[in-house]
């Protein structure tokens, strides 16, 4: 494994914390706006609250991941820095 590979783990595993960070405000904003509007009176209804805060981010995050991740599978399978 090259350093750039390395490079490469070190920047996934930033967005992997960067993303999660995002993830846990929206599902404490979903949270919070279901206690606000008197919605959250039983463990189903904090699971439901959970679900629909989840869902707002989910799809940017695979996005983002997926992206990042294409640009890093040619680094990972180089073997060389000599282009042909």
């Amino acid at each position: 494994m090259s350093i750039a590979v390395w490079v490469g783990i070190i920047a996934l595993a930033g967005l992997d914390a960067e993303t999660g960070v995002v993830m846990l405000l929206y599902l404490e904003l979903a949270y919070e706006q279901w206690k606000r509007e008197g919605k959250l009176k039983s463990l189903k209804d904090l699971n439901e609250a959970i679900m629909h805060g989840a869902v707002k981010r989910i799809r940017p995050k695979i996005m983002t991941v997926s992206v990042i991740l294409a640009g890093l599978i040619p680094i990972m399978f180089s073997h060389s820095t000599v282009l042909m």
